[in-house]
């Protein structure tokens, strides 16, 4: 690794759609990646969108230079391409360019400053569905014109065709937590549908109170979600949390079905319940690296039958949340910083 005095002469430029505070995965990654970074020395400046008018265009957080591009401009490609011309500055002074999936942001630019290093994360996919053809051709560009790349998971070589520089899978910095509610279970994520918000809902009912359900997340599926637990004593809407992670402690059970989250719930010592509803987030979650201490199920039935199976073997629940928090608690944004330092290194 280099040394402290050379890293302050480091300046990072990172893309990504959305940033705090706004909630989500990318959003959170960035950010712990970015302070992790800072405490290294290094030098950075966030480009993002405006998704919120009363957010500043320009402003500070925790030592890292936010720069949003405003909501009108971010509405269509050319926008998005203008405001980055216009800002071009930005990169001209930056020593590298890290964009979080949206490399198409850079990609004018990228013919301009042909000497310049650019890299790319692939965080996920897009929408609910397998990628259409024009998703792939655009991930297999982005891979293309970036000096290295990183794939948050195995599964992306398959469906995407990417050769990945490095792989993650995300981090957390939760700690274990005892005494968790008994034959409690909590969902925490997009209230969508690739997140089996409605399916985690109808195994629940199908054991009809022996676990209690709570649920926390906010999205397009919200108002499906209240139709179909009212009247349901034992399952409950509970809002938005930007602590998701003191959430998880109170419940013995998580059903999450996205790597942070899993990682986090491993980290405190909760048993996973992942579902998957698409042949691609089935791969995504059979990739998973401590997806044998999990139970990943589709259908209603086989999570309550999961379920019901965990709670009558608890010598199982006990081993499998050691394994997985063995392997959970190795995952930290310290690590993830090294895997992205190394990439920058080696890969110029």
């Amino acid at each position: 690794m280099q040394s402290n005095k050379q890293r302050t002469k480091t300046k990072l430029l990172f893309l990504a759609r959305l940033y705090a505070p706004h909630i989500g995965g990318v959003e959170k990654h960035v950010a712990q990646l970015s302070e992790q970074l800072v405490k290294r020395g290094y030098k950075i400046t966030v480009i993002t969108e405006q998704f919120n008018t009363a957010l500043p265009l320009r402003e500070t957080q925790k030592n890292v230079e936010i720069y949003r591009i405003p909501k009108k401009q971010r509405e269509t490609k050319l926008g998005i391409w203008r405001w980055m011309f216009n800002h071009r500055s930005l990169v001209e002074k930056t020593d590298i360019i890290h964009a979080h999936d949206v490399f198409w942001w850079y990609l004018p630019l990228r013919f301009m400053y042909i000497t310049k290093p650019v890299y790319t994360t692939f965080h996920g996919y897009e929408g609910s569905q397998p990628p259409t053809q024009k998703a792939v051709r655009s991930r297999k560009l982005a891979e293309l014109l970036s000096h290295g790349n990183i794939c948050v998971g195995e599964w992306m070589k398959t469906w995407y065709g990417t050769h990945p520089t490095a792989i993650l899978h995300g981090a957390g910095k939760a700690r274990l937590s005892r005494s968790p509610r008994e034959n409690s279970a909590v969902f925490i994520g997009r209230i969508d549908e690739d997140t089996g918000v409605l399916a985690y809902i109808e195994a629940v009912k199908l054991l009809r109170g022996k676990i209690s359900l709570d649920m926390y997340g906010e999205g397009s599926l919200l108002s499906k979600l209240k139709s179909h637990i009212e009247n349901v004593p034992y399952i409950k809407y509970k809002g938005v949390t930007k602590t998701p992670e003191i959430i998880l402690a109170k419940y013995r059970f998580a059903c999450v079905s996205r790597y942070l989250s899993m990682i986090e719930a491993m980290q405190i010592g909760r048993y996973v319940f992942a579902q998957w509803n698409n042949a691609i987030k089935r791969d995504y979650l059979k990739s998973f690296p401590a997806v044998q201490w999990c139970s990943v199920s589709s259908l209603p039935e086989d999570i309550a039958q999961e379920m019901m199976y965990i709670i009558d073997h608890p010598e199982r629940e006990k081993s499998a949340v050691h394994n997985a928090q063995t392997w959970a608690k190795k995952q930290t944004w310290e690590r993830v910083a090294d895997v992205y330092e190394s990439l920058w290194q080696t890969s110029r």
